[in-house]
């Protein structure tokens, strides 16, 4: 049997693509070009620039995304208690391995041997034999005492260390709030904003979606919140934070720090089942296409690993340094689009989906929503459906669809702006407004939505799926098959 290297290609790529703009990207130009290359949503890393900066980043997205007849998803990421270090003399400083230096969480400027922490409780959070990593886990420190404001420590693994470099504490626990006095800003900022998605970094349990949400519920438009898996304890509290959270995002930068680097791979899958098995959307980030900040084509191991985030059943694929700073953004997007492409095809062609959604015990009873959303998924293999329409108010329809992974395209519609563009991140959704979804006949709706995204033609069939709440009295989902 041949090996397969070409398939033909899907009209509608599955996989959600997220970029993140910055100073290399937040031009109009830009940003069309972007969303013309495949961006389904774009991120504001509130952990850079300014407020002003962002609204004005904001509105040009929301220009573009209007002109370009596009439903364009915000989301605002933000900045979490993120540890680093002070500034240096001359920028910098040499740790040579077997060195002492000092940590201090005093105010100064960094000199020889002496290493300033931006983070107030580091000498009451680590203790003797603990690990301290810099630079990304490049560089190593091991605690030998501490006193006062005074950590002493051995370079275990020495090297080049700049101004504001992240501080990584493996296997301890932070006295630092998941939401700081800077994020509460930010979430106000936000909301007056309007956007459509808000990520909490370094979320370690349940109760920190929990009080994020508190913040949030006051607004008009409440968005939907994005939890980022980024530490061994958010591993340990996943099945709570997933139940809480409206979406994850695993966020393997700091996830491949803290963790053994054999070990981000299958806590990378373990969350993306978990996550589909609870009918919520999943993103894979960081170091995709990282070469491409400096380079117009990835590595073959980058290319790789995007297409494995796909056949694992990702709903989304985030670029951040690629499109924020990189010298390349619209390449790496127009590339992250072809290898999500090309990989959906294969999958889908040769063996009726891209992942299967796994499930619990196998004598647990099946949750009634998602027994009528596999079962549509089911059909539409059987009945060789051209495409599933699910009309949702809210998107609790549209997510519960999306998670069963069918081989069709999945078409949202809805008569609500925000959720069409919340609809935007969710695997396989094509989102469509439609302003008389709530006193016209659905199933004309349906037909009418597939055949002017031509989907469909005269003579094939359609699933028509609706019904899902989130209360289980309202729930009453149901699937209609339609003949064009």
């Amino acid at each position: 049997m041949p090996i397969i290297t070409e398939v033909d290609l899907l009209k509608h790529r599955r996989t959600k693509i997220i970029a993140t703009l910055g100073p290399a990207s937040d031009q109009p130009e830009i940003i069309h070009g972007l969303i013309n290359a495949g961006v389904n949503v774009v991120r504001l890393n509130m952990s850079h620039g300014d407020h002003t900066s962002h609204a004005a980043t904001f509105a040009r997205v929301r220009e573009a995304a209007q002109a370009l007849k596009q439903p364009i998803a915000i989301l605002a990421d933000l900045c979490g208690p993120k540890i680093r270090t002070g500034a240096f003399e001359h920028g910098q400083m040499e740790l040579a391995t077997g060195s002492k230096v000092i940590v201090t969480t005093r105010d100064i400027i960094g000199s020889p041997g002496i290493i300033p922490s931006q983070y107030d409780a580091l000498a009451t959070d680590v203790q003797p034999s603990t690990s301290i990593l810099l630079d990304d886990g490049r560089l190593k420190l091991q605690v030998i005492s501490v006193a006062g404001t005074e950590i002493s420590c051995s370079v275990v693994d020495g090297g080049t260390l700049k101004n504001h470099t992240g501080i990584n504490l493996p296997n301890t626990d932070l006295s630092a709030p998941s939401l700081t006095t800077k994020d509460r800003d930010d979430v106000e900022f936000a909301l007056n904003l309007g956007v459509d998605f808000l990520a909490l970094s370094f979320v370690r349990r349940a109760s920190d979606i929990e009080e994020l949400r508190a913040l949030v519920e006051h607004a008009t438009r409440s968005p939907a919140l994005i939890a980022k898996i980024e530490n061994p304890e958010a591993l340990e509290h996943a099945s709570d934070i997933i139940a809480a959270t409206d979406a994850i995002m695993v966020a393997r930068g700091d996830l491949g720090v803290e963790l053994n680097p054999e070990q981000v791979p299958l806590a990378q899958r373990q969350l993306i089942d978990m996550s589909r098995a609870a009918n919520k959307p999943v993103i894979v980030a960081t170091q995709m296409l990282e070469s491409m900040i400096e380079n117009p084509r990835p590595t073959r191991a980058e290319v790789t690993d995007v297409s494995a985030a796909v056949s694992m059943g990702a709903d989304a694929i985030m670029l951040s340094g690629e499109t924020a700073a990189g010298a390349y953004p619209i390449q790496a997007v127009t590339m992250m689009d072809r290898i999500a492409r090309q990989s959906e095809s294969y999958f889908l062609q040769h063996s009726g989906s891209t992942s299967r959604r796994t499930r619990g015990a196998p004598d647990s009873p099946v949750p009634f929503g998602d027994a009528i959303a596999d079962a549509a998924a089911r059909l539409v293999y059987d009945l060789q459906a051209r495409a599933v329409l699910v009309i949702s108010r809210t998107g609790m329809s549209a997510v519960t669809v999306s998670a069963a992974r069918p081989p069709a395209p999945v078409v949202g519609i809805t008569g609500d702006a925000d959720t069409c563009r919340r609809m935007n991140l969710m695997w396989g959704l094509i989102p469509v407004v439609a302003d008389d979804v709530r006193h016209a006949n659905a199933n004309e709706i349906a037909r009418r939505t597939a055949r002017d995204l031509g989907l469909a033609a005269d003579g094939q069939r359609l699933l028509l799926v609706r019904g899902f709440s989130s209360a289980p009295q309202y729930n009453t989902p149901s699937i209609t098959i339609l003949n064009m």
